[in-house]
């Protein structure tokens, strides 16, 4: 029974996989972000809500094209074109979903009070609840690595 078949804990532990790193890199985390250009680091208000804007604009389009137009495609692809809109809008509200999380970790603007009415205005819209998951989040982070907390 089970996907192990007869292979026991201490063979199992006795083996490191190949593709797991065993050293560390030859560079530190300081390293990597001093070689990335500074304004790769700047939050630009009017660029986040560009993103925000197109991405909403989007959604809606697709939203207007699929209750406009897919009851006038013939018998057969009516009922193909609604999948086809549901992968497609589920990439587009992700990226929405992508937006409100970087609100969460304080990335989307200068202003912490902007990233939290952002944040709450479309966690709302995905009914998500914003500050209970930004709680919840922050001390996923927090333990990342801990084999206890984690």
């Amino acid at each position: 029974m089970g996907a192990g078949g007869r292979v026991t804990k201490i063979e199992a532990q006795e083996k490191p996989l190949s593709r797991v790193p065993h050293s560390n890199p030859p560079f530190s985390v300081g390293q990597l972000k001093k070689a990335i250009p500074p304004h790769c680091f700047e939050r630009s208000l009017f660029i986040s809500f560009s993103y925000v804007v197109y991405d909403l604009l989007m959604a809606y389009l697709l939203f207007y094209i699929a209750t406009t137009y897919f009851h006038q495609l013939p018998y057969p692809f009516s009922f193909l074109a609604w999948p086809i809109y549901w992968a497609i809008q589920g990439c587009i509200l992700t990226g929405v979903w992508v937006i409100a999380h970087e609100c969460g970790h304080h990335a989307f603007s200068k202003y912490q009070l902007v990233d939290d009415m952002v944040g709450l205005i479309l966690h709302s819209c995905l009914l998500v609840p914003y500050f209970s998951w930004k709680i919840s989040h922050r001390h996923l982070h927090s333990n990342t690595g801990s084999l206890d907390r984690d």
